[in-house]
């Protein structure tokens, strides 16, 4: 663009081929013919002021600094500086891409009114130009700097002031135009490349416009993830200009909730909340660079017009996101994201975090692990009704997701981290929505099976145990519920079990005494309850200053929600305390327990419950010793087991509750006597021996013979 005149033009190219031509005496300043006495006398007379010279001239500033009567300090660039100027990548090749306006700017920028000496300047002293500007000045080891640029010669002194030559020039943003500044300034790179790439640098090097550009950083640009390629030139236009008003706006013109009206006919809100100054969604993090047509706020974000994002499913569908896209459709989830009548803010793992997901240890090595139902939980987990941007979240802020779960919001820093994993793009914005993207996935144990569950939380020791007793399958059905009580893996080392020597049957039956058939939540335990397990056996809940727990075994980590149940960690292996286990576990009942087997009355009293009602007896239990009394005596199985029931009485009864002469009716329909002496108790002529031994479906009375009357 042309802004000098042609007889300017031709006045600047004579002078400075003149200036070329003189000699080397001319170009000291302070070797100068009498006559040169002025500022502009002694710039016109060095021939390495000859480009400072031809700009005065262009300026028509010549008289001002030939004026007998002025007092000046003018900080001179050379040629070699201008010429520096000229080479940088500025938006300047020549004079003439800087209007007779902006280059008195730019002129006056260098000069202070009054005669300054370089020795009345100070270290962090700030001098105010004629333009209006200020110029910082900095004092270090005797060289001194003004306006970031070195003094090479100071004091030439002049009739109407004092000369400080300077080895750059001093360029303030005010004698640039906005494309010129957008291009000097190396964090507009890509504004400049959009602005090119869009046919828009015209009309911001016209010094005649007065704009306001709200401009993106690299970084902005970065996050919002644009490829200037994949859109038309009519879309780029469009997009840029939703950041252009017309008219020079400082910071200090905008106003809370003002509306800045902008050239792609949209508009913009303000907002202004503790020094913190916005313009739509973006933050502005530099205002109120002016430039000569116009003023420049440096803001965060790209914003895109409303009608020309795309939707939330659209983002979707991009290559990054092919994994999202994937599940959203096999969860019947896509057309929901594709609809603009409800607003969302989705959480969006990339293909990555899909992927390390699937490389986890988890249970999940490909979506077919994951039933419908837990898919659906898995992705409505990262969406939240409403459009939440990042600059909303607040540190500590429970958000609900559409699958009724919570996610908790962490501010670090710079970092944003929503349910433990990093926000690594916030604000993607949509036509029905914002996308923020994440770098994992976010996995809510509710849609994990309950194998998933102890899979990912680490309990190796009862995945392990599970897989032995061939018990994993009904725990990865979905459609199954079960309340699990699962127990560490110190928890398994505790109780010594030896997954090599068990076997399958009594791992099996330990194991379905961990579970409950329903899914109960522990708010849903109450004190006192006794609960029937998978093994038919009986777990009883206790509670007490919020401490819960379920047998021997205390409540670690409580309702670790499952697609198909619920898990509560507990810090104890339970074992099963039937009459039956009792009787095992003290090892000198193998005769009872043989005979039990034989006449298939074991299972009787190996379980608490009996179709859902919890059973207990009393027995009256003879040791091997008292079985050996009868080695030799030939009994049928039938009679065994009419032997056996009358050493059992229903319902549990202590030996406290026991009277002297009392009669007790046993299963076997026989009534045994009682009989209390000195302490001593008989029953059926039986010597109690050891008198009350727990078990969970009744008690034990160990007695010194088999009863056979």
């Amino acid at each position: 663009m042309k802004t000098l005149d042609l007889l300017k033009l031709v006045f600047i190219f004579s002078i400075l081929f003149t200036s070329c031509t003189e000699e080397d005496d001319n170009q000291n300043p302070t070797n100068l013919p009498a006559n040169a006495t002025t500022i502009a006398g002694i710039a016109s007379s060095t021939s390495d002021f000859s480009t400072l010279t031809s700009a005065l001239t262009a300026a028509n500033l010549v008289d001002t600094f030939d004026d007998a009567n002025g007092e000046f300090t003018v900080f001179a660039p050379t040629n070699s500086a201008f010429a520096q100027l000229l080479a940088e990548n500025n938006g300047i090749s020549t004079l003439d891409d800087i209007s007779s306006g902006a280059l008195d700017v730019l002129l006056k920028n260098h000069v202070v009114k009054g005669k300054v000496l370089s020795s009345q300047l100070e270290d962090g002293q700030m001098v105010e130009t004629l333009a209006g500007t200020k110029l910082e000045v900095s004092i270090s080891n005797g060289v001194v700097m003004v306006g970031g640029v070195t003094v090479t010669t100071p004091d030439v002194e002049a009739s109407n002031g004092v000369i400080h030559i300077v080895d750059n020039v001093i360029v303030p943003t005010e004698s640039l135009t906005i494309a010129q500044l957008a291009i000097s300034t190396p964090d507009f790179s890509t504004l400049v490349t959009a602005l090119s790439t869009a046919n828009l640098v015209t009309p911001f090097t016209v010094p005649t416009n007065q704009y306001t550009v709200f401009a993106p950083t690299n970084q902005a640009f970065a996050d919002a993830g644009i490829n200037l390629d994949e859109l038309t030139e009519a879309q780029l236009q469009r997009i840029l200009l939703h950041h252009v008003a017309t008219n020079r706006v400082l910071s200090s013109g905008l106003e809370n909730g003002g509306m800045v009206e902008t050239l792609a006919e949209t508009e913009l809100m303000v907002k202004i909340e503790g020094g913190s100054v916005m313009i739509g969604e973006a933050t502005v993090v530099q205002a109120d660079v002016s430039a000569y047509n116009g003023v420049v706020h440096a803001i965060n974000k790209v914003l895109i017009p409303e009608d020309e994002l795309d939707t939330i499913l659209g983002i979707a569908s991009s290559d990054d996101f092919s994994s999202l896209a994937t599940a959203l459709t096999s969860a019947n989830l896509a057309s929901m994201f594709g609809e603009t009548d409800k607003m969302y803010t989705v959480f969006a793992p990339d293909n990555m975090a899909f992927q390390s997901l699937l490389d986890a240890t988890n249970g999940i090595s490909s979506f077919d692990d994951l039933s419908l139902e837990a898919l659906d939980i898995l992705l409505r987990h990262h969406v939240v009704e409403g459009k939440v941007m990042a600059m909303d979240l607040e540190d500590g802020q429970m958000v609900t997701t559409l699958a009724g779960t919570k996610l908790e919001v962490k501010l670090m820093g710079s970092d944003v981290m929503i349910g433990g994993v990093k926000v690594k793009m916030p604000d993607v914005e949509a036509s029905n929505g914002v996308v923020h993207v994440v770098e994992n996935v976010i996995v809510p144990t509710q849609a994990l099976t309950i194998a998933q569950i102890a899979i990912s939380n680490n309990f190796t020791s009862l995945v392990d145990a599970l897989a032995k007793a061939e018990l994993v399958s009904p725990f990865t059905d979905a459609t199954n519920e079960f309340t699990v009580f699962a127990p560490t893996n110190e928890a398994f080392a505790a109780a010594g079990i030896d997954l090599n020597t068990v076997s399958k049957e009594d791992l099996g039956r330990i194991l379905k005494h961990h579970v409950i058939q329903t899914g109960v939540l522990s708010s849903a335990l109450t004190s006192g309850q006794k609960v029937e397990t998978l093994a038919g056996t009986k777990l009883e809940v206790m509670i007490e200053n919020g401490t819960v727990m379920i047998s021997e075994g205390m409540v670690a980590l409580p309702d670790l929600s499952g697609v198909n149940g619920v898990v509560h960690v507990i810090d104890k292996v339970l074992m099963p305390s039937t009459i039956v286990d009792v009787a095992t576990s003290a090892g000198n009942f193998t005769s009872l327990l043989g005979a039990l087997d034989d006449t298939n009355l074991l299972s009787t009293f190996n379980v608490d419950f009996v179709d859902g009602v919890l059973k207990e007896y009393t027995v009256f239990a003879p040791t091997d010793e008292a079985f050996a009394a009868l080695s030799g005596v030939e009994i049928t199985n039938e009679q065994l087991a009419a032997i056996l029931t009358n050493h059992v009485v229903s319902n549990e009864v202590l030996s406290s509750d026991l009277v002297d002469g009392q009669t007790v009716e046993t299963l076997g329909g026989a009534e045994l006597t009682v009989s209390i002496s000195n302490g001593v108790v008989t029953i059926g002529g039986a010597t109690v021996s050891t008198p009350n031994v727990d078990a969970s479906n009744g008690v034990i009375h160990i007695i010194n013979k088999v009863i056979t009357d």
